[in-house]
């Protein structure tokens, strides 16, 4: 049902947004990886859960007031090499912004923000601030490898 809002939204606005199915937007992670290994660059993944969402706001039409502001945001901001698509199950949206660090979602999620108080919908805060957790590829993978190595020190 959340597909259907969201395609209907990006279609009555005529936002210049696609959104990958599932397969291919985890075909694309998986290719996203193996670019940042070979060029040693770094990319921002973010999962946007529906049901934690849900629960954050509370109700359905809080819950469509995000999707709103996030869908127009993205809109207004996207960069050209951005990804969005479909988790597994359709259970919520990933976004990988290419070439970017935690600097690039920190300055996104400041964007949201602002974009949600024009609408009166300063809550778009608990869902950023407290659902919401971005993982920087590789140095993710590097704060395991120190821990792992941490653990065998000890």
């Amino acid at each position: 049902m959340m597909k259907e809002y969201l395609f209907n939204l990006i279609k009555k606005h005529q936002y210049n947004i696609s959104i990958y199915t599932e397969d291919i937007f985890e075909r694309r992670c998986q290719e996203e990886i193996i670019r940042s290994d070979e060029d040693k660059s770094s990319f921002v993944y973010v999962e946007f859960d529906f049901e934690t969402i849900d629960n954050t706001l509370g109700n359905k039409a809080n819950s469509q007031q995000f999707w709103n502001v996030f869908i127009e945001t993205l809109s207004q901001n996207k960069r050209g090499n951005d990804i969005l698509g479909f988790l597994e199950h359709e259970s919520g949206i990933g976004l990988l912004l290419l070439d970017s660090k935690l600097d690039g979602w920190t300055r996104l999620a400041g964007r949201f923000s602002r974009n949600a108080s024009k609408h009166n919908f300063d809550i778009i805060n608990l869902v950023l601030e407290k659902t919401v957790k971005p993982i920087v590829y590789p140095s993710c993978i590097q704060d395991i490898q120190a821990q792992q190595a941490q653990k065998q020190e000890q």
